[in-house]
C-alpha cells in the first residue's frame, strides 16, 4: 500500500492540494493560484509544493469546473449534431421553453447557442416507441454527413441523437461505429448511450453538451497525465463525478458530461461525511470561494434531489447534486449603478484577482473590503506565502465606493460585505423556502477560502440554529473527495404504470439494468472492492410532468413503491392525489468501494501561529474599529468557550468572532459557533 493519497480541487481562484500520510494518520494542505490560460499548469506547480515524493502516492483524486466554465464561457468545441431526417430543429426549438424571470423582457436576447444550425444534418432511418426498427438507418447518409460536418464545418466533435433511441440503441451503436472507423480522433457522443430515458431535447441536450466539452476534458487531462508521470508519478487517477462519487480518468475522458459538478461535488461529499459524524439530518452547506458561493441542502443524511438539472439553460439528463450556484465569492467585484451599490456577481478571479494582490487589480472586492474591516490578517494571508496591501484595497474602495457615495472606507467596506450578504440570503431562503423548509430549523455548514469569512454574518441574517466551520475549511471540497468510492451511474425509461400486472416487469427491467451496469463498470475499472448498488425510481402521477426520486428496493411491490411515493409527494408538496401513478425511468447507482481515511481522526500539519492580543476589527454597532483578540484555529482549548469580537484564522482561512456570538471546537478541530445573545425574540 502506498503511504500518501492526494487530493486537488481547481477553483476560479485558487487550487487546493491536499496530502493524506497513512502511515502517520496526518493530513498537510496547499494552496496556489489558478492558472486560466493553462488549468493544467497550476496542478502541476501545486504538486511540486507538497513536499511529498509522487512515487509514494498512491491515488490522485481530482476535481475540476473546466468542463462546466467552458459551457458557461463557449469555449467548448465545434459540435455537429447528426439526428432523424425532419427532426433536425430539435435542439435549437429548445421546447420553446422560457425562464419565467425573463418573459416579460423587452429587451430579452436568447442566450448563444452551442450548435449552430448549418452543423446539423438529418439521416434516414427510424425506430419507434416500441423499440421497432421501422425504417432501417442509412449508413452511406450518416458517413456523407460526417465528411460534411468536418471537411465543411470545421467540427471536432460530433453528438448523435436519434428519436427513441432510449427503446432501443441500434441506430445510435451503428452510427457510432461507423464515425469510430472512418474518422479515429473524432470525439463521438451518442443520446441513448450517455442517458437511456425518455424525452428528445433533454437527451439531445445531454449529448451535445457531452460533445462540446470531451475534446476539451481529454486534452486536459492528457496534458495533467503526462505532467505527473514526468514528475515521478505511477499510481491511479481518479476525477469526481457530479454526484459525488470517483471515475477513472478513462471514465471521465469517455462521459465528460459526468464531471460537469466535479468540483463542488467533493464539498458536497464532504459535508454528507460531517453530517453522519455529527448526526445533523438538516444541513446546508456553502462553499464560497473566490469566485462563486455554491449551497446544497442535506436532509435525513442525503442531498436533496433535483426535478431536473440544468447547466446554463441546457438540460442534463445525468445524477447531479441539487447545487445553487452564486456569484458570491472573495472576488466579487463591488460597483456603483445608478447611486446604487451592487456586489457581484462579477468576479476579479484569480487574475488580476482583489486589488489587495498587487497584481494590477483596481475594482473594490469582497476580500478588499474584508482586509480593511480586519476580518482578514494580513500578515498571515495564504500562511504568510502571499502578500496583501491594504493600501491598494482602499485605494480601490475608496475610488469606486467611497467618493461616490461620500462615505468613510470602513462605512463602505461594511456596506460591501453586508449587500452580499443580504443577496446571498434572499436567494437560499427562496432556495428553501420553495421546498416548504425553514432555514431557522438547520445548521449552516460553511467551507472554502471565504465560507469561515461571510458565515458568521450569513448565519445570523437567517436566524439559523448554529454554524459549523469543519477542519482545513479553506480546503474541505478536496478533503471531501478522499470520503468518495468508485461509482458508477446508469439509467433505463420504463412508463409503466404501477400496478400489480406491470410490477413483475418493472422488476425484469431493474434486474436487466443492474446486470448491465454491474458489467459495464467492472469492464471499465478492473477494480477490486466491494460492490453496493442502490436503484431509485423515478415516479410521477399520471398526468404529471416532473418525477420525483424514490428508492426502488428489492423486496418492494406495487403497492408498497406507491405508499412510499404518495408519502413522498405530500412531504414535499403539502398535498397528493387520488390518482394512478407511473415509474418513467430507474436510476441504478454502483459503488465500488475504496479504502478510505478516516479524517476525523486525522492529525493537521501546518505551521505554527501565534495568537496575537490588539488586533483591529470593525465593530459594525458601534461604528469603530476595536481591539480584537487574533487567536490561530490549532491553538482553541477544547470545549472551551470563546466570545466575540475576535479573528479566528489558520492557514487558509479567517473567521470574525462578531459580538454576541460564542464558538467552541471539539476534538474532532469541528468549530460550532451560537449566538450568546437574544436577537429579534429568538435565541
Amino acid at each position: 500500500m502506498s503511504r500518501f493519497k492526494l487530493a486537488i480541487d481547481i477553483g476560479g481562484t485558487f487550487v487546493d492540494l491536499v496530502v493524506y500520510d497513512q502511515k502517520l494518520k496526518s493530513l498537510s494542505n496547499f494552496k496556489v493560484p489558478t492558472t486560466p490560460m493553462n488549468p493544467a499548469q497550476a496542478v502541476l506547480d501545486g504538486v511540486d509544493n507538497i513536499q511529498v515524493p509522487l512515487s509514494e502516492i498512491g491515488d490522485f483524486m481530482h476535481g475540476t469546473t473546466l468542463g462546466l466554465n467552458a459551457i458557461l464561457e463557449r469555449k467548448g468545441a465545434n459540435v455537429g449534431i447528426i439526428t432523424n431526417k425532419g427532426f433536425e430543429d430539435i435542439f435549437l426549438i429548445a421546447r420553446g421553453s422560457l425562464n419565467f424571470a425573463d418573459m416579460y423582457r423587452f429587451d430579452f436576447e436568447q442566450l448563444p447557442t452551442l450548435v449552430r444550425r448549418r452543423n446539423i444534418r438529418g439521416v434516414n432511418g427510424r425506430i419507434n416507441f416500441l423499440g421497432q426498427e421501422i425504417n432501417p438507418l442509412d449508413e452511406k447518409a450518416v458517413i456523407a454527413a460526417a465528411h460534411e460536418l468536418i471537411n465543411s464545418a470545421g467540427c471536432e466533435a460530433i453528438a448523435i441523437n436519434f428519436l427513441h433511441s432510449y427503446a432501443n440503441t441500434k441506430h445510435e451503436k451503428t452510427a457510432v461505429n461507423l464515425l469510430k472507423e472512418n474518422f479515429p480522433e473524432l470525439a463521438i457522443s451518442a443520446g441513448g448511450l450517455l442517458a437511456n430515458e425518455y424525452r428528445e431535447y433533454e437527451r439531445t441536450s445531454t449529448t451535445v453538451l457531452d460533445a462540446y466539452i470531451k475534446p476539451v476534458l481529454k486534452n486536459y487531462l492528457q496534458h495533467l497525465k503526462s505532467g505527473m508521470q514526468e514528475k515521478g508519478f505511477d499510481g491511479k487517477y481518479y476525477v469526481m463525478n457530479s454526484a459525488g462519487g470517483a471515475l477513472t480518468f478513462e471514465m471521465a475522458t469517455a462521459k465528460p458530461i459526468a464531471t460537469i459538478f466535479s468540483g463542488p461535488a467533493g464539498g458536497v461529499s464532504g459535508a454528507l461525511d460531517l453530517a453522519k459524524v455529527m448526526k445533523k439530518k438538516k444541513l446546508l452547506s456553502i462553499d464560497v470561494g473566490g469566485t462563486s458561493l455554491d449551497a446544497n441542502l442535506i436532509l435525513d443524511f442525503e442531498p436533496v434531489d433535483v426535478f431536473e438539472a440544468y447547466v446554463d439553460h441546457f438540460p442534463v439528463l445525468q445524477p447531479i447534486f441539487d447545487l445553487r450556484t452564486l456569484g458570491a465569492g472573495g472576488g466579487s467585484i463591488a460597483k456603483i449603478d445608478n447611486k446604487l451599490l451592487i456586489v457581484g456577481p462579477e468576479s476579479a478571479g484569480a487574475e488580476p484577482g482583489p486589488a489587495c494582490y498587487g497584481r494590477g487589480g483596481t475594482e473594490a472586492t469582497l476580500t478588499d473590503a474584508a482586509l480593511h474591516l480586519g476580518y482578514i490578517t494580513a500578515s498571515n494571508f495564504m500562511g504568510g506565502k502571499m502578500e496583501v496591501a491594504d493600501t491598494l484595497a482602499k485605494q480601490a474602495i475608496d475610488t469606486n465606493i467611497s467618493i461616490p457615495l461620500q462615505i468613510d472606507t470602513a462605512e463602505a467596506s461594511i456596506s460591501i460585505i453586508k449587500v452580499l450578504i443580504s443577496k446571498t440570503a434572499s436567494s437560499i431562503k427562496e432556495m428553501m423556502l420553495e421546498r416548504g423548509l425553514d432555514p431557522r430549523d438547520f445548521t449552516l455548514l460553511a467551507f472554502g477560502g471565504c465560507g469561515p469569512l461571510i458565515g458568521p454574518m450569513l448565519f445570523d441574517e437567517l436566524e439559523m440554529s448554529e454554524l459549523v466551520i469543519p477542519p482545513l475549511p479553506s480546503v474541505f471540497s478536496a478533503l471531501g473527495m478522499m470520503t468518495s468510492d468508485l461509482s458508477f451511474t446508469q439509467s433505463a425509461s420504463v412508463l409503466k404504470k404501477i400496478d400489480s400486472q406491470n410490477f413483475q416487469e418493472i422488476k425484469v427491467k431493474a434486474k436487466q439494468l443492474e446486470h448491465q451496469a454491474t458489467k459495464e463498470l467492472l469492464e471499465k475499472t478492473k477494480e477490486i472492492g466491494q460492490l453496493v448498488s442502490s436503484m431509485t425510481a423515478r415516479v410521477r402521477f399520471i398526468g404529471q410532468e416532473h418525477t420525483l426520486s424514490v428508492a426502488f428496493l428489492s423486496g418492494d411491490s406495487s403497492v408498497s413503491l406507491f405508499k412510499r411515493f404518495t408519502k413522498l409527494h405530500q412531504d414535499r408538496f403539502g398535498h397528493s392525489f387520488s390518482l394512478e401513478a407511473e415509474v418513467v425511468s430507474l436510476i441504478i447507482k454502483l459503488t465500488l468501494e475504496k479504502e478510505k481515511p478516516d479524517l476525523s481522526r486525522a492529525r493537521i500539519s501546518s505551521s505554527e501561529l501565534a495568537s496575537v492580543e490588539g488586533h483591529k476589527m470593525f465593530d459594525d454597532e458601534k461604528h469603530i474599529f476595536v481591539d480584537a483578540k487574533k487567536i490561530p484555529a490549532q491553538n482553541l482549548e477544547i470545549d472551551k468557550n470563546y466570545a466575540g469580537p475576535c479573528l479566528i484564522y489558520d492557514e487558509g482561512s479567517s473567521m470574525p468572532l462578531l459580538k454576541g456570538q460564542t464558538l467552541s471546537i471539539d476534538g474532532r478541530g469541528i468549530i460550532t459557533l451560537r449566538r450568546s445573545e437574544v436577537k429579534n425574540g429568538k435565541d
